[in-house]
Protein backbone atom coordinates (compact mmCIF):
# COMPACT_ATOMS: atom_id res chain seq x y z
CA UNK A 1 0.00 0.00 0.00
CA UNK A 2 2.22 3.36 -1.48
CA UNK A 3 1.27 6.40 0.87
CA UNK A 4 3.14 9.02 -1.37
CA UNK A 5 1.79 11.69 1.50
CA UNK A 6 3.52 9.61 4.38
CA UNK A 7 6.69 11.41 3.94
CA UNK A 8 5.39 15.15 4.32
CA UNK A 9 2.26 14.36 6.18
CA UNK A 10 4.02 12.30 9.24
CA UNK A 11 6.37 15.18 10.42
CA UNK A 12 3.79 17.62 9.84
CA UNK A 13 1.79 15.64 11.93
CA UNK A 14 4.43 14.71 14.93
CA UNK A 15 4.74 18.95 15.19
CA UNK A 16 1.36 19.45 15.15
CA UNK A 17 0.18 16.99 18.14
CA UNK A 18 3.36 18.79 19.76
CA UNK A 19 2.01 22.04 19.50
CA UNK A 20 -1.21 21.94 20.53
CA UNK A 21 -2.65 19.13 23.51
CA UNK A 22 -6.37 19.54 22.04
CA UNK A 23 -7.54 17.28 19.08
CA UNK A 24 -6.81 17.35 15.57
CA UNK A 25 -8.41 14.79 13.61
CA UNK A 26 -7.42 13.15 10.27
CA UNK A 27 -10.80 12.79 7.89
CA UNK A 28 -11.75 13.03 4.66
CA UNK A 29 -10.35 9.99 2.60
CA UNK A 30 -6.76 10.24 3.57
CA UNK A 31 -7.73 9.75 7.36
CA UNK A 32 -9.63 6.09 5.46
CA UNK A 33 -6.18 5.65 3.55
CA UNK A 34 -4.24 5.80 7.07
CA UNK A 35 -7.06 3.74 9.07
CA UNK A 36 -7.02 0.96 6.27
CA UNK A 37 -3.24 0.59 6.63
CA UNK A 38 -3.46 0.42 10.17
CA UNK A 39 -6.12 -2.45 9.81
CA UNK A 40 -4.50 -4.37 7.18
CA UNK A 41 -1.23 -4.37 9.36
CA UNK A 42 -3.31 -5.72 12.73
CA UNK A 43 -5.56 -9.14 12.62
CA UNK A 44 -6.14 -7.64 16.83
CA UNK A 45 -9.03 -5.96 15.61
CA UNK A 46 -11.72 -7.31 14.52
CA UNK A 47 -14.37 -4.86 12.03
CA UNK A 48 -17.82 -4.76 10.66
CA UNK A 49 -16.15 -6.07 7.51
CA UNK A 50 -12.76 -7.50 8.23
CA UNK A 51 -10.67 -6.39 5.10
CA UNK A 52 -10.15 -9.52 3.54
CA UNK A 53 -13.45 -9.80 2.56
CA UNK A 54 -13.55 -7.00 0.43
CA UNK A 55 -13.85 -7.33 -3.33
CA UNK A 56 -12.08 -4.20 -3.76
CA UNK A 57 -9.42 -2.98 -1.35
CA UNK A 58 -7.73 -0.51 -3.61
CA UNK A 59 -7.10 2.79 -1.32
CA UNK A 60 -8.57 5.75 -2.30
CA UNK A 61 -5.39 8.37 -3.88
CA UNK A 62 -5.77 11.82 -2.39
CA UNK A 63 -3.19 14.01 -2.02
CA UNK A 64 -5.19 16.10 -0.07
CA UNK A 65 -5.41 16.06 3.88
CA UNK A 66 -8.49 17.26 5.84
CA UNK A 67 -8.30 18.10 9.25
CA UNK A 68 -10.81 18.70 11.61
CA UNK A 69 -9.99 21.11 14.59
CA UNK A 70 -11.13 21.19 17.75
CA UNK A 71 -13.02 24.24 19.06
CA UNK A 72 -10.46 24.70 22.18
CA UNK A 73 -7.83 24.89 19.78
CA UNK A 74 -8.96 27.69 18.22
CA UNK A 75 -9.71 29.39 21.32
CA UNK A 76 -6.07 29.32 22.15
CA UNK A 77 -3.96 31.78 20.89
CA UNK A 78 -0.50 29.98 21.74
CA UNK A 79 -1.90 26.97 20.71
CA UNK A 80 -2.87 28.35 17.32
CA UNK A 81 0.89 30.38 16.75
CA UNK A 82 2.33 26.88 17.49
CA UNK A 83 0.26 24.98 14.56
CA UNK A 84 1.33 28.04 12.13
CA UNK A 85 5.06 27.11 13.29
CA UNK A 86 4.34 23.87 12.73
CA UNK A 87 3.17 24.58 9.09
CA UNK A 88 5.89 26.86 7.94
CA UNK A 89 8.18 24.69 9.61
CA UNK A 90 7.45 21.49 6.81
CA UNK A 91 7.47 24.11 3.85
CA UNK A 92 3.45 24.76 3.83
CA UNK A 93 2.39 28.19 2.89
CA UNK A 94 -0.85 29.81 3.26
CA UNK A 95 -2.88 30.18 0.02
CA UNK A 96 -3.32 33.66 -1.43
CA UNK A 97 -6.89 32.88 -2.76
CA UNK A 98 -9.10 35.19 -0.22
CA UNK A 99 -11.92 33.15 -0.11
CA UNK A 100 -9.15 30.48 1.17
CA UNK A 101 -6.77 32.05 3.54
CA UNK A 102 -5.91 30.83 6.83
CA UNK A 103 -7.89 27.37 6.51
CA UNK A 104 -5.81 25.97 3.36
CA UNK A 105 -2.11 25.39 2.82
CA UNK A 106 0.20 23.93 0.43
CA UNK A 107 3.39 22.50 0.24
CA UNK A 108 4.78 23.01 -3.30
CA UNK A 109 6.84 19.71 -5.06
CA UNK A 110 8.85 19.40 -8.33
CA UNK A 111 6.74 20.29 -11.47
CA UNK A 112 3.38 21.55 -10.57
CA UNK A 113 2.76 18.64 -7.73
CA UNK A 114 1.05 20.54 -4.66
CA UNK A 115 0.28 19.09 -1.14
CA UNK A 116 -2.70 20.47 -0.04
CA UNK A 117 -3.99 20.93 3.97
CA UNK A 118 -7.25 21.90 4.78
CA UNK A 119 -8.58 22.51 8.53
CA UNK A 120 -12.07 22.04 9.14
CA UNK A 121 -14.13 23.18 12.50
CA UNK A 122 -17.52 22.31 13.24
CA UNK A 123 -19.91 25.05 13.34
CA UNK A 124 -20.16 26.38 17.36
CA UNK A 125 -22.77 27.26 19.44
CA UNK A 126 -23.50 31.36 19.36
CA UNK A 127 -21.74 33.26 21.68
CA UNK A 128 -19.23 31.20 22.43
CA UNK A 129 -15.92 32.96 23.97
CA UNK A 130 -13.07 33.68 22.14
CA UNK A 131 -14.73 32.68 18.58
CA UNK A 132 -16.09 34.36 15.75
CA UNK A 133 -17.72 32.00 13.31
CA UNK A 134 -19.54 32.73 9.64
CA UNK A 135 -21.10 30.15 7.13
CA UNK A 136 -17.05 30.22 5.47
CA UNK A 137 -14.89 30.02 8.63
CA UNK A 138 -14.32 29.69 12.39
CA UNK A 139 -11.37 32.02 13.92
CA UNK A 140 -10.35 33.31 17.21
CA UNK A 141 -11.32 36.10 18.16
CA UNK A 142 -9.97 38.74 17.74
CA UNK A 143 -8.19 38.08 14.71
CA UNK A 144 -4.64 36.55 14.98
CA UNK A 145 -3.98 37.42 11.11
CA UNK A 146 -1.04 35.69 10.06
CA UNK A 147 -0.61 34.03 13.44
CA UNK A 148 -2.98 31.97 13.43
CA UNK A 149 -5.60 29.43 11.68
CA UNK A 150 -9.14 29.31 10.76
CA UNK A 151 -11.44 26.53 10.37
CA UNK A 152 -13.18 26.03 7.48
CA UNK A 153 -17.02 26.11 8.64
CA UNK A 154 -18.15 22.65 8.31
CA UNK A 155 -21.62 22.04 9.95
CA UNK A 156 -21.21 18.30 9.58
CA UNK A 157 -18.14 18.10 11.51
CA UNK A 158 -21.18 18.06 14.39
CA UNK A 159 -19.53 16.04 17.44
CA UNK A 160 -16.10 15.10 16.07
CA UNK A 161 -15.21 15.68 19.35
CA UNK A 162 -17.15 12.45 20.52
CA UNK A 163 -15.05 9.00 20.94
CA UNK A 164 -12.18 9.77 18.09
CA UNK A 165 -10.97 6.75 16.95
CA UNK A 166 -6.67 6.48 17.81
CA UNK A 167 -4.19 4.21 16.41
CA UNK A 168 -0.34 4.23 15.90
CA UNK A 169 1.44 3.67 12.63
CA UNK A 170 5.07 4.19 12.28
CA UNK A 171 5.08 4.58 16.31
CA UNK A 172 3.18 7.71 15.01
CA UNK A 173 -0.18 8.27 17.48
CA UNK A 174 -3.21 9.49 14.94
CA UNK A 175 -6.43 10.54 15.70
CA UNK A 176 -10.06 10.14 13.42
CA UNK A 177 -13.56 11.15 13.75
CA UNK A 178 -16.06 8.61 15.28
CA UNK A 179 -17.63 6.74 12.48
CA UNK A 180 -21.53 8.22 13.09
CA UNK A 181 -19.57 11.60 12.52
CA UNK A 182 -17.54 10.57 9.37
CA UNK A 183 -20.70 9.36 7.41
CA UNK A 184 -22.35 12.41 8.18
CA UNK A 185 -20.38 14.33 6.24
CA UNK A 186 -19.60 11.81 3.49
CA UNK A 187 -23.51 11.09 3.36
CA UNK A 188 -23.88 15.13 2.47
CA UNK A 189 -20.84 14.75 0.42
CA UNK A 190 -22.39 12.47 -1.59
CA UNK A 191 -25.00 14.43 -1.89
CA UNK A 192 -23.37 17.72 -2.72
CA UNK A 193 -21.46 15.85 -5.58
CA UNK A 194 -24.36 14.04 -7.31
CA UNK A 195 -26.08 17.29 -7.31
CA UNK A 196 -23.74 19.32 -9.04
CA UNK A 197 -22.70 16.37 -11.31
CA UNK A 198 -26.88 16.83 -12.83
CA UNK A 199 -26.26 20.38 -13.01
CA UNK A 200 -26.65 20.87 -17.06
CA UNK A 201 -24.76 24.59 -16.93
CA UNK A 202 -21.47 23.64 -15.47
CA UNK A 203 -18.72 22.01 -17.24
CA UNK A 204 -16.91 20.08 -15.30
CA UNK A 205 -20.22 17.75 -14.43
CA UNK A 206 -18.53 14.22 -15.11
CA UNK A 207 -15.77 15.03 -12.10
CA UNK A 208 -18.18 15.97 -9.50
CA UNK A 209 -19.81 12.65 -10.75
CA UNK A 210 -16.58 10.51 -9.96
CA UNK A 211 -16.26 12.46 -6.48
CA UNK A 212 -19.61 11.65 -5.95
CA UNK A 213 -19.14 7.88 -6.37
CA UNK A 214 -15.68 8.79 -4.17
CA UNK A 215 -17.85 9.52 -1.03
CA UNK A 216 -20.59 7.42 -1.37
CA UNK A 217 -17.42 4.24 -1.40
CA UNK A 218 -16.27 5.96 1.20
CA UNK A 219 -19.34 6.04 3.38
CA UNK A 220 -19.45 2.32 3.27
CA UNK A 221 -16.29 2.00 3.85
CA UNK A 222 -16.38 4.72 7.61
CA UNK A 223 -18.74 1.57 7.86
CA UNK A 224 -16.90 -1.60 7.04
CA UNK A 225 -13.74 -0.29 8.90
CA UNK A 226 -15.81 0.20 12.29
CA UNK A 227 -14.18 -1.77 15.20
CA UNK A 228 -16.38 -3.53 18.03
CA UNK A 229 -15.47 -0.99 20.04
CA UNK A 230 -16.79 2.10 17.89
CA UNK A 231 -20.05 0.39 16.96
CA UNK A 232 -21.11 -0.03 21.07
CA UNK A 233 -19.86 3.58 21.49
CA UNK A 234 -21.90 4.83 18.63
CA UNK A 235 -25.63 5.12 19.14
CA UNK A 236 -24.46 7.38 22.37
CA UNK A 237 -23.01 9.45 19.49
CA UNK A 238 -26.29 9.08 17.40
CA UNK A 239 -28.28 9.89 20.45
CA UNK A 240 -25.98 13.01 20.89
CA UNK A 241 -26.28 14.50 17.10
CA UNK A 242 -30.13 13.54 16.88
CA UNK A 243 -31.86 16.77 16.13
CA UNK A 244 -28.99 18.88 14.86
CA UNK A 245 -29.48 20.28 11.56
CA UNK A 246 -26.39 18.46 9.92
CA UNK A 247 -27.48 14.84 11.45
CA UNK A 248 -31.23 15.70 10.04
CA UNK A 249 -29.68 16.18 6.76
CA UNK A 250 -27.82 13.39 6.82
CA UNK A 251 -30.54 10.98 7.66
CA UNK A 252 -32.57 13.02 4.81
CA UNK A 253 -29.15 12.30 1.97
CA UNK A 254 -29.36 8.08 3.47
CA UNK A 255 -32.74 7.77 2.77
CA UNK A 256 -32.95 9.86 -0.52
CA UNK A 257 -30.10 8.74 -2.31
CA UNK A 258 -28.57 5.57 -0.60
CA UNK A 259 -31.70 3.44 0.79
CA UNK A 260 -34.68 4.00 -0.94
CA UNK A 261 -33.99 5.00 -4.56
CA UNK A 262 -29.99 4.42 -4.65
CA UNK A 263 -28.65 7.55 -7.13
CA UNK A 264 -26.76 5.61 -9.69
CA UNK A 265 -23.67 6.05 -8.07
CA UNK A 266 -24.55 4.35 -4.75
CA UNK A 267 -25.73 1.45 -6.81
CA UNK A 268 -22.21 1.24 -8.43
CA UNK A 269 -20.44 1.39 -5.04
CA UNK A 270 -22.82 -1.49 -3.87
CA UNK A 271 -21.75 -3.81 -6.26
CA UNK A 272 -18.38 -3.30 -5.31
CA UNK A 273 -19.10 -5.48 -2.15
CA UNK A 274 -20.34 -8.81 -1.47
CA UNK A 275 -24.01 -9.24 -1.06
CA UNK A 276 -23.74 -10.28 2.60
CA UNK A 277 -21.19 -7.51 3.29
CA UNK A 278 -23.15 -4.89 1.70
CA UNK A 279 -26.38 -6.01 3.49
CA UNK A 280 -25.06 -5.83 6.58
CA UNK A 281 -23.35 -2.07 6.11
CA UNK A 282 -26.53 -0.48 5.17
CA UNK A 283 -28.10 -2.29 8.21
CA UNK A 284 -25.63 -0.34 10.26
CA UNK A 285 -26.29 3.30 8.57
CA UNK A 286 -30.09 2.35 8.40
CA UNK A 287 -30.18 2.14 12.03
CA UNK A 288 -28.67 5.18 12.76
CA UNK A 289 -30.22 7.30 9.63
CA UNK A 290 -33.37 5.66 8.54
Amino acid sequence: MVDLLWPHFQPLWRDLIAASSTNILVAGGYGLFLKQRWLSSSAAFPTVVPIPNWLDATPRVTKDVDLVLGLDLIKDASHQKSVVSALTQNGFEASDRESEQRWKFLKRLSGDQLIVVEMHAQRPDPGVDGITATDKRVKHKPSLGEQGVHGRTNPEAVGSELHPFQFSLDDVNLVVPNPVTWSVMKLTATRDRWALSQDIELDDREFSRLQAAKHAHDVYRVIAMMTMEERDRASEVVNSLSGTDAFNTAKQCWQNDFADNPIPVVREVVGKWREGDAATIRGVLSGWFG
